[in-house]
């Protein structure tokens, strides 16, 4: 018996005409801001919604690990804003009264 070869199949091929450039956008975005009052409002959002049971038992470490990073974070930053504000009362204080 001889075997016979079936010829493939000629592939299909697209072609994709090229397409103009979407002009860029005139208006400019401005990055959203975030302060430090944001965070410490994320913070308590967080705690709040675990005390009332929005987390289940498999994502508590997960949100249990991003709380604590949060909540480290705004301790540094109160802990620099407090060395800042530390040194410059002292100084006001030294100054003779005229």
């Amino acid at each position: 018996m001889a075997k016979t070869k079936k010829a493939a199949a000629p592939e299909a091929t697209a072609t994709v005409a090229p397409t103009a450039a979407a002009p860029a956008p005139t208006t400019s975005v401005e990055p959203v801001q975030l302060t430090i009052a944001d965070l410490q409002l994320l913070a308590r959002i967080v705690d709040l919604a675990s005390r009332r049971g929005a987390f289940q038992a498999g994502e508590l470490s997960q949100v249990g690990d991003a709380f604590n990073k949060l909540s480290g974070f705004l301790a540094y930053v109160e802990s620099t804003q407090v060395k800042e504000e530390a040194p410059a009362a002292p100084a006001a204080a030294e100054t003779p009264a005229a």
